[in-house]
């Protein structure tokens, strides 16, 4: 199953953006700014070399084809990698691998069971050590049950860290932080779902390149269910994010001027849909000289 980078949704956020919060990292800082070219040419060496945090990144880039063609056996290869140093993001992912599946592979619940229980034993370590991204994700597990029984209290008690830590970050002005605390707006995580509220901070990021927000603002504007609809506004930011380079990005945008019945608007959907294939052709070339490690032994579902 090849998942599509659309940049909408918590779900999808959560796992195109974590922890490209923390952007100490080279690799992590150009995955922050949708620069798949250059996460992959920094993490690949140094993945081949052992490092945990650029074998998690590298799966990811695979596991979402991003940058590079969709490859669901490399994914799991790095991630284990990364796992196998009790890296709980990757633990976390391979969790999630196995609920999913992938063609002719069954979803695996005991084994995403295993992976997410030792997801939650990593993160409440660094957690407790001020990690926000880690703080954020606890609340998630909790609160969705994912390797432990659901519990409301915890999750609750992660969500309320996380956004102390990103309210003080927000008050540097820090496009993430207020991109995330739009996100716990918009999703209801830790507050009241306030659609209002997540506009605010998430076109406080926005206006600072923030891509994720531009795309967030993007679906705000772009469908009825948010009360919010305006195309000229989801053109505005969508066209912002597109200009990034972001092929999900473009495939949105030209899909917006496609709906539309305005003068031009069938020009600029051609435009920006050439525009996509063109940024896929080179992703797909750049895969393909990247000597990316291929492996030759993938975990099965019964391993652990």
């Amino acid at each position: 199953m090849a998942l599509n980078h659309c940049g909408y949704g918590l779900l999808l956020c959560l796992a195109l953006s974590l922890p490209a919060y923390a952007e100490s990292d080279e690799g992590n800082a150009a995955f922050a700014k949708h620069d798949y070219r250059a996460a992959l040419l920094n993490w690949q060496p140094r993945a081949e070399q052992g490092d945990a945090t650029a074998q998690y990144g590298l799966g990811r880039l695979y596991f979402f084809g991003l940058g590079l063609q969709p490859d669901f056996e490399r994914a799991v290869f790095w991630f284990r990698k990364a796992a196998d140093q009790n890296n709980p993001y990757a633990e976390r992912r391979l969790g999630l691998a196995y609920s999913l599946g992938h063609d002719d592979v069954a979803p695996d619940a005991e084994q995403a069971d295993i992976w997410y229980q030792k997801a939650i034993s990593g993160f409440s370590k660094v957690a407790d050590g001020g990690d926000v991204m880690a703080q954020y994700l606890l609340g998630s597990m909790y609160s969705e049950g994912k390797g432990t029984e659901p519990d409301a209290v915890k999750g609750n008690f992660w969500f309320q860290k996380a956004m102390a830590n990103f309210r003080e970050e927000v008050g540097q002005g820090k496009p993430s932080a207020q991109y995330w605390f739009g996100e716990m707006y918009f999703s209801g995580q830790g507050v009241s779902r306030d659609v209002d509220q997540a506009i605010v901070w998430f076109s406080k990021a926005a206006e600072q390149g923030d891509l994720d927000a531009q795309l967030q603002l993007g679906e705000i504007y772009t469908y009825a269910q948010y009360d919010h609809r305006d195309s000229d506004l989801a053109i505005k930011w969508l066209t912002k994010a597109a200009e990034q380079g972001d092929p999900g990005a473009q495939r949105r945008l030209g899909a917006a001027y496609a709906e539309r019945a305005h003068p031009n608007d069938a020009m600029m959907a051609a435009y920006w849909f050439r525009r996509e294939a063109d940024t896929n052709a080179s992703y797909a070339a750049l895969d393909g000289s990247s000597g990316a490690v291929k492996p030759a032994n993938v975990p099965s579902s019964s391993q652990n």
